[in-house]
């Protein structure tokens, strides 16, 4: 039930992780200290980058997943701050790199050239960038401060989060449990554990207001310098996608959100409510077989017959991370909170955190991560500087993952187990349109009034309000909100990732889209799947979107997969 770390290294002692890791600090050095005078100097840094990126991820991702299920790990917390401020340097030769790209003129010519063809889009990506950066010096001296900064910021909140307790039933739990009784079959302990839960966060809301505004302030502050006109501008030139292709797909779900609110309606009836859904029962499961628990070796078995149906190498992946014990599954104390998949270039392999509390909707986030895992291994046939592939095709392949499980079990189940999965994809793509579109409006807002001031935590908590009343309309009982959701969600307290949220309804749909061509071929979708995943990170979106014959660009496309969210309506409609 914990995973194996051992392939990645035996420990922070051991003699392969400090070999590697006083090799770092010496790739970085050279490649500070290289002229970049020509197009063979350019081609001797990228096999620099690429070893270093290959030590440096497998380094970070072991110091990572030692943290991530023990926060209190001193040597964890260490290693992480010494190979950011290591890394930091890097953004020396990523300057200069940058700026001889930008005058180099025919850049997949020379690439081929001098055999480096392969990154040809993030060379060109690398040049375009250069507009956006500060001089050399300053670009290293915000990388630096940001590990004291933003970087320090959010590790206390995950300290903060991974400790935090609740007082529930007379007995002291673990926030993480405690947010997993809003699954509970019973309506009085859903009840009862979402009071509890709004309870404890006033414990730590102070220090998360306090790293919210550090964070939010640092990025304001170096995208100004950046000459971004806004932290969303950053997200989306980093993410390889087109301002045009956010409006669309906003444009689409704004056009249907009233949808999903008649969902949360009809829902909230039969659960006796009259005032739209209580946030508290949000996550009710419904039907017949709502109060089932499953144990994790039946959430292994489901999820690896059902990937089996797609195809046999997305099932050998699943059987493999299972018995290779490459899955963290239970909560507990000093862990954190949510569920992740990582991937370590330099060994081919991936680890998922979760915390498995036995639900329905825990197979679908055990589906989700192998997705992200399957996508790992897809994209690992790559070269390392081609495997960061943007965040909106981060949520695609995990979500396209939930779809296979979903509908292929819908295949085969009984009308009350049929109402129990469709309830809980309903589920999923509320969070995903409604919740997800909440949170887009708070950091929008967030950032926004952090130019003027620090927010208090009786701010934050107004504006999270806000814009769940906006998002959810009459889908949500108004007195039953949850006005802490900021505090939980750890997306919020990065420098480097803002606006981590509306990649989660782009994965959504594109994914819902996915489906809708696999089904009409799906004899010939696997192959063409695969390389639209192994292709991810070396063209922008649109582009290795093309691939599938798909427009992201164009509303049209993300109507049509907001139409198969209706028709799931429709249907629940009929069984509730």
């Amino acid at each position: 039930m914990k995973w194996n770390l051992n392939d990645i290294y035996k420990g922070f002692e051991s003699e392969e992780f400090r070999a590697d890791f006083l090799e770092i600090p010496k790739l970085v050095e050279k490649m500070n200290d290289m002229e970049v005078d020509s197009f063979e100097s350019v081609a001797a840094i990228i096999r620099l980058l690429e070893d270093y990126s290959a030590k440096n991820d497998r380094l970070s991702s072991y110091a990572h997943f030692v943290y991530a299920t023990d926060t209190a790990n001193s040597d964890a917390s260490k290693f992480i701050y010494l190979l950011e401020t290591i890394g930091a340097e890097t953004s020396r030769v990523k300057v200069r790199l940058a700026a001889f790209l930008s005058k180099a003129g025919d850049i997949p010519s020379l690439a081929e050239k001098h055999g480096i063809a392969e990154y040809t889009y993030q060379l060109q990506h690398m040049a375009e960038e250069y507009g956006h950066m500060m001089t050399e010096d300053e670009e290293a001296l915000a990388a630096q401060m940001a590990t004291t900064g933003s970087g320090a910021w959010g590790m206390l909140h995950d300290k903060l989060v991974s400790k935090l307790t609740c007082e529930y039933d007379g007995r002291t739990i673990g926030i993480n449990e405690c947010r997993n009784m809003a699954y509970d079959a019973s309506a009085e302990v859903r009840k009862a554990a979402y009071e509890a839960e709004l309870t404890a966060y006033p414990k730590i809301a102070e220090s998360c207001a306090a790293a919210m505004n550090g964070i939010k302030g640092e990025v304001n502050f170096i995208c100004e310098k950046q000459k971004y006109n806004h932290p969303l501008d950053r997200t989306l030139f980093d993410s390889s996608m087109t301002q045009k292709t956010l409006d669309a797909m906003f444009a689409a779900m704004d056009s249907d959100l009233q949808c999903l609110r008649d969902y949360m309606k009809l829902k909230a009836k039969k659960l006796g409510h009259e005032n739209g859904l209580p946030f508290y029962d949000m996550f009710a499961p419904m039907g017949e077989s709502g109060d089932k628990t499953y144990s994790y070796d039946e959430a292994k078995a489901f999820v690896c017959d059902n990937f089996g149906k797609f195809s046999a190498s997305m099932e050998k992946v699943a059987r493999t991370a299972f018995e290779k014990e490459w899955v963290d599954v239970e909560p507990r104390e000093g862990k954190v909170g949510g569920a992740f998949c990582g991937d370590i270039y330099d060994i081919k392999q991936f680890r998922v955190l979760l915390n498995f509390g036995g639900s329905l909707s825990d197979i679908i986030t055990l589906a989700h991560e192998l997705g992200h895992g399957y996508h790992s291994m897809q994209i690992m046939q790559e070269g390392i500087l081609n495997t960061h592939y943007p965040m909106p095709l981060a949520e695609t392949a995990s979500t396209f993952c939930e779809m296979i499980v979903t509908n292929a079990a819908l295949k085969t189940l009984p009308d009350n187990a049929k109402l129990q999965m469709i309830e809980n994809s309903l589920q999923d793509s509320t969070q995903v349109i409604l919740d997800i579109y909440s949170r887009f409006l708070f950091e929008k807002s967030v950032f926004y009034a952090r130019k003027d001031h620090p927010l208090s935590v009786d701010e934050l908590n107004a504006q999270m309000l806000a814009a769940q009343k906006k998002a959810y309309g009459d889908g949500l009982d108004p007195k039953n909100l949850h006005p802490y959701m900021w505090i939980i969600k750890p997306h919020y307290y990065s420098g480097s990732f803002s606006f981590y949220n509306f990649p989660y309804a782009f994965g959504h749909l594109l994914a819902l889209g996915l489906y809708k061509i696999y089904e009409k071929d799906p004899a010939t979708f696997g192959e063409k799947y695969d390389t639209f995943l192994r292709a991810s990170g070396k063209m922008p979106i649109t582009e290795s979107c093309k691939m599938l014959g798909i427009d992201i660009e164009s509303i049209d496309f993300w109507k049509d997969a907001i139409a198969v969210i209706k028709n799931t309506i429709k249907e629940f409609e009929g069984l509730i």
